[in-house]
């Protein structure tokens, strides 16, 4: 019975801190004042906290856009340098075709030469 009673006391004294604070607050001009004090700083912190959030939000942001325009980047580059390695051994590709073709061409005229040559001396002998 007594802890009944105990804990009676406790929730009135609780009680009555609470209507006395409420009234503190609410019912005088101090109260009021540190009470509007008291929500212009929550308002303050509410601020920042968002702006803050707003500043990492947009450098999260910034920091993807450079990702992504590295990214871009570099494909470019690898696509270039594979262009370029297409062209070079297309290049190299050609110039060999075209020595070929030379050394060919000197070859069947030096046959010719030959084979005229041949011909020559034997009308000639």
């Amino acid at each position: 019975m007594e802890k009944n009673r105990n804990g009676l006391v406790a929730f009135a004294l609780l009680g009555l801190a609470v209507g006395t604070a409420a009234y503190y607050l609410l019912g005088t001009e101090d109260g009021k004042k540190q009470l509007d004090r008291a929500n212009d700083g929550i308002k303050s912190l509410t601020k920042s906290i968002k702006d803050l959030s707003k500043k990492e939000a947009k450098r999260a942001s910034r920091l993807a856009k450079s990702a992504k325009e590295d990214l871009e980047n570099l494909k470019d580059r690898a696509k270039n340098a594979g262009r370029d390695a297409l062209d070079k051994a297309s290049s190299k590709a050609n110039e060999w075709a075209s020595k070929a073709s030379d050394a060919a061409q000197n070859v069947g005229g030096k046959a010719e030469d030959i084979a005229d040559r041949a011909k020559s001396e034997i009308k000639n002998a």
